[in-house]
């Protein structure tokens, strides 16, 4: 982009029709980074971060990092006692909240010496994420974002050593349990300039390019993104709030070049009616980039047949970062697959007593990050993984690798329903009910059952607007796809399901809610 000189402009921030240059940005980012300094914040510290979608997540996490202290960020759905776990466990010393979210932080501070910075609420971000416009007002009783930055004049000098200890302290999401914080060691600068060119050129993001942020800032990909993106000098524009048609307007009128989705997110894009689609041009798209959670092949093949090559999945963990990627082609050669290893990573399939399985047979998951990832801990945790395989670790995902190094996903192992004796893969049903047409989302999952089967299957369904499907439809266009003993038993159509912004269903919830109807 040039500017008026005839010189490359500087890149820039946008959300929510509020625009702030890098530079701009990483002045004021300078400043508060001197104030946290002058408050005690230093190397090895945590700061915790619970910030909705807006230029600000940014510019505190640039100026945490210029500490030397971790960045602690705090899902944004999150109560307080759930809030208060991470701020005891991570012994964080200073939160930095939203208005929206102080009355949150109190209570999940209170009896805790924490400090709180309250950070204002633009107009724009309200109103774009539909929010109360009141929360533009801060409440009066903490300091604010605006005020510690006024008190200084200049950035922070250079910290030693603050690079290699500034690594996000990042929580796994808690659907399994509760969330534990992922620590990560001492980063060297020659994995940073690894992990920052490598990962930066297999996301598509460049000097000058276009991306926007659809996910939450505080979940752990679209923050290593956003970070990306701060680096090398890509044009930033920041969602507030996730909405399918604004999504496609940031790419038709901006040229967005990258972006980073969940399935969540194509399966609600290809809901949109077809003359809604077709209002907008989406051919600047070199890297639409999407992972976080199982995508349904349906999904996938439509959203190949849009997006065609720009469509690139990865798939990785907190823990060891990005395993294996996969683009749109390959995905064509390999159908359902998640990819193949890079970069040094690595993936295996084992039984349940450790020992290796050979291709094509189903197993547990066991992974290696690349080579420049760095090593990690779980915070607070003194049983670290014991793995059956050495310098590898399982999140506890079910596959397997086919002749040629692809890996493919078969679902959880703490998912799998046991019903008559029988292993039933949720996923595998899950990729049947999205095949139908008027399908938007979908969970599968067990339920006791009160007679001799043990277990149950069961089903929630999300139908696209203006649908006509019936339980019973459901049922009966599942009976030449599957097995009847795999069609669910219980089957509910359902508004929403309860997902966490990565993607990932809260199973254990709907199990609560559905009991055995025999």
């Amino acid at each position: 982009m040039d500017d008026a000189s005839g010189g490359m402009s500087a890149p820039t921030i946008t959300c929510a029709g509020r625009v702030r240059t890098h530079p701009e940005a990483h002045q004021r980012a300078g400043r508060l980074s001197a104030a946290l300094f002058a408050a005690g914040v230093g190397r090895g510290h945590r700061v915790a971060v619970m910030l909705r979608n807006d230029i600000e997540f940014l510019e505190v996490s640039l100026a945490i990092a210029a500490c030397g202290a971790n960045p602690v960020p705090i899902n944004t759905r999150w109560r307080a006692p759930e809030v208060a776990h991470v701020l005891t466990d991570s012994g964080a010393r200073l939160v930095i909240a939203h208005t929206e979210f102080i009355e949150t932080v109190e209570l999940a501070a209170a009896e805790r010496e924490i400090a709180v910075l309250e950070v204002g609420m633009p107009a724009e971000t309200l109103a774009e994420a539909r929010l109360d416009a009141g929360l533009a007002v801060p409440t009066g009783r903490h300091a604010t974002l605006e005020q510690w930055i006024a008190t200084q004049t200049e950035p922070l000098g250079y910290v030693e050593g603050a690079i290699s200890d500034s690594m996000g302290l990042i929580y796994t999401s808690g659907t399994t349990g509760r969330p534990r914080g992922v620590l990560r060691e001492r980063i060297t600068p020659h994995q940073l300039l690894s992990i920052a060119g490598g990962t930066a050129r297999r996301m598509g993001l460049t000097p000058g390019g276009q991306t926007v942020l659809a996910g939450p800032l505080y979940h752990a990909s679209p923050n290593a993104v956003a970070v990306l993106a701060l680096r090398v000098g890509t044009n930033i524009t920041i969602m507030p709030r996730w909405d399918a048609e604004r999504f496609l307007q940031h790419v038709h009128e901006r040229r967005i070049t990258q972006a980073k989705v969940v399935p969540t997110m194509l399966s609600r894009l290809l809901s949109l009616p077809e003359e809604v689609r077709g209002r907008y041009d989406v051919s600047s798209l070199t890297h639409l980039i999407h992972s976080s959670a199982p995508c349904p092949p349906a999904v996938k093949r439509a959203a190949i047949d849009w997006f065609g090559d720009a469509l690139v999945e990865f798939y990785g963990c907190t823990e060891a970062g990005t395993i294996t990627w996969i683009t749109a082609s390959e995905w064509l050669a390999h159908p359902g697959s998640v990819g193949r290893p890079v970069d040094g990573s690595a993936a295996v399939i084992v039984d349940d007593a450790g020992t290796p399985l050979p291709a094509g047979e189903t197993g547990n998951v066991f992974v290696r990050g690349a080579d420049y990832w760095p090593k990690f801990s779980y915070l607070n945790s003194a049983a670290q993984q014991d793995s059956p395989v050495p310098g590898f670790i399982s999140v506890g995902d079910r596959g397997y690798l086919d002749a040629d190094g692809f890996l493919y996903l078969t679902g959880r192992s703490s998912e799998i329903i046991i019903s008559g004796g029988v292993n039933i893969y949720p996923a595998e049903v899950e990729n049947a009910i999205m095949t139908l047409d008027g399908v938007e989302d979908v969970a599968v999952f067990g339920v006791p059952h009160s007679g001799d089967l043990g277990e149950a299957v069961a089903a929630q369904v999300v139908l696209r607007p203006g649908a006509t499907l019936t339980e019973d439809g459901i049922r009966a266009g599942l009976a030449g796809h599957l097995a009847s003993y795999k069609v669910p038993r219980l089957l509910r159509i359902v508004t929403e399901l309860p997902r966490d912004d990565s993607g990932k269903i809260y199973k254990r919830q709907l199990r609560a809610e559905m009991s055995d109807a025999g």
